[in-house]
């Protein structure tokens, strides 16, 4: 080996030691990493719907019909309900997404179903509270 290879070599490895001090000792005097724990999606809503059903003075959407895992044999229903007044009454489900204004505390939509299991969710929206859900689960079972 040349002399000016074996010099380059060692350079190279007193170089590395080096850094490698300096990164143990910045390692090592800095703060130690905060470690911040990480809920997952579906114990939030948990704690949500624990939260909004301990507190029913908030709740402002109340559905009377129809009842939740209710079996019907026509391929509509109407969803009866009372809610605050001047609300936005959004219903979701599969086949429909209906978009309403209240102007009263009492409202009646209907809403198409398809065979089978009907997921609905309905929120309303007021201008002093948090949104309110409730969601229902109808099944239409066609009479033959």
């Amino acid at each position: 080996m040349n002399r000016e290879t074996v010099i380059a070599i060692g350079f190279g490895i007193g170089l590395g030691v080096i850094v490698g001090v300096v990164i143990l000792y910045q390692t090592s005097t800095t703060e130690e990493a905060k470690v911040i724990p990480i809920t997952r999606e579906s114990n939030q809503k948990k704690v949500i719907a624990d939260e909004v059903s301990s507190d029913t003075s908030k709740n402002n959407l109340t559905l009377t019909s129809p009842n939740n895992n209710s079996i019907v044999a026509k391929n509509s229903t109407e969803i009866i309900g009372t809610v605050k007044s001047n609300s936005l009454i959004v219903i979701q489900s599969a086949t429909a997404e209906i978009v309403e204004k209240n102007e009263k505390e009492n409202f009646n939509i209907k809403i198409p179903l398809t065979v089978g299991e009907n997921v609905i969710q309905v929120s309303t929206y007021s201008d002093t509270s948090s949104p309110q859900e409730q969601v229902l689960r109808i099944y239409y079972i066609p009479v033959e």
